[in-house]
């Protein structure tokens, strides 16, 4: 399939499909959380925030195993190559969410109370949602259309379920309202897809790529882990109210988490691509890299200007300390663009050795500079060493990019 079938042109209308999906897909996440807070008790809203935490890193599990090497490995296969893999990974993905309702069927014992409620709601509706999102990977290659459909789809079904739970009502109904409105989203994805080619197979896709999915889930719980680890330090060293600051900045960078995530889904399948032309390869990643950074360097310059009003609105008295935290956080983040191209560029190769070691000799100094940060100046220390971490990562992820993208097409990458 491979030999006889040669990709077509990206189109803007596809790119544009792409980075919508995204928007679409992180816009459901928003209007969750603002409807189920107005619509619920403080008890309630953290609960229900609970469970999306665990659908979060649930979801970024079963990705790192099945949707990203999927955008590494087959994005520059035909449709029939892909049309072949449908029923495998989907099986992984629904033997993953599986294990994964099992798992919050026994935290909900655990838990308890309302906490554990969501949880056991949660871990009735996470298949679904898994597959659903499973279906928009497998779009997003060709089809980009058809993964904005779905997700407009849980989206509205969100919008129009949620406000019929009553006020007061038990956390467990609005995690299944959500949860059920996705299952809708899934159920449009085996309509519009292929169906269901071949039985569902639960490990024969960990199998065949092993090696890959191994790498990338190591990658995701390094990463996840050095993420929490490091603002809990943060807590620890400089307080809860430092640590609150500091998750207000970052929030208001959050646009930019989602155009980065766009931007994935776009260009990892364009470069992989691209394999064999190792100086085109390089100039899409540069660029991609230099977009990233002049984009977080805008919307700094436009969060700078923010009326402090606003964020007192939207943060009460946590803002006083998070407005003088913008500046050093946006370092930060522009410095993260400046690694994205890196990133980007060992995923398309679908190097995943490469790639997870980056991740890990880029992990000490993610840990240490920013504790070493909150240690000699509070949050706003904490920030800079996060800026300086991202600045020495991007030469970490660079090197190995540059390293990986020379070699002839395919050595130290998983054969297919």
């Amino acid at each position: 399939d491979v030999a006889a079938w040669t990709p077509p042109p990206r189109s803007s209308l596809h790119r544009i499909y792409v980075l919508a999906d995204q928007a679409a897909s992180s816009l459901s996440n928003v209007v969750v959380t603002i409807l189920v807070a107005n619509g619920s008790g403080r008890n309630t809203f953290g609960a229900f925030s609970l469970a999306m935490v665990a659908y979060i890193l649930i979801a970024g599990g079963v990705r790192s195993v099945a949707g990203e090497p999927l955008l590494s490995l087959y994005a520059d296969r035909g449709p029939r190559a892909r049309r072949r893999i449908v029923a495998e990974i989907h099986g992984t993905a629904l033997f993953l969410s599986l294990l994964g309702s099992v798992a919050l069927v026994v935290a909900s014992v655990i838990g308890q109370g309302e906490s554990g409620a969501a949880l056991l709601a949660l871990a009735f509706v996470l298949p679904f949602v898994i597959v659903q999102d499973t279906w928009r990977y497998l779009f997003i290659i060709d089809r980009p259309g058809y993964a904005l459909l779905i997700d407009v789809v849980w989206l509205v079904g969100v919008v129009l379920a949620l406000p019929l739970v009553e006020m007061g009502a038990p956390v467990g109904y609005y995690v299944l309202a959500w949860g059920l409105s996705g299952a809708v989203g899934a159920g449009v994805g085996v309509f519009l897809g292929w169906g269901w080619p071949g039985w569902p197979h639960p490990w024969r896709w960990l199998m065949k790529h092993r090696e890959v999915c191994s790498r990338y889930f190591t990658e995701f719980v390094v990463a996840q882990g050095v993420s929490q680890l490091s603002f809990a330090a943060l807590a620890v060293i400089a307080g809860a109210a430092a640590l609150g600051a500091a998750r207000a900045a970052w929030v208001i960078f959050g646009p930019l988490a989602v155009i980065h995530a766009g931007l994935y889904l776009l260009l990892v399948p364009e470069g992989a691509r691209l394999k064999g032309d190792a100086a085109a390869m390089r100039r899409k990643f540069v660029l991609a890299s230099a977009a990233s950074m002049a984009l977080s360097t805008t919307w700094l310059a436009v969060v700078l200007v923010i009326p402090s009003r606003v964020g007192e609105v939207l943060f009460s008295d946590t803002w006083t300390k998070a407005e003088s935290l913008l500046l050093p956080m946006g370092i930060a983040v522009v410095a993260g663009g400046a690694l994205s191209g890196g990133v980007l560029g060992l995923r398309a190769l679908a190097d995943a050795r490469n790639s997870l070691r980056a991740r890990l000799w880029s992990t000490p100094v993610l840990v240490i500079a920013p504790v070493a940060g909150a240690v000699l100046g509070d949050a706003t220390g904490f920030v800079l060493g996060m800026a300086v971490a991202n600045a020495a990562s991007a030469v970490v992820w660079w090197t190995m990019f540059e390293l990986a993208s020379g070699r002839p097409t395919g050595e130290g990458v998983e054969a297919t």
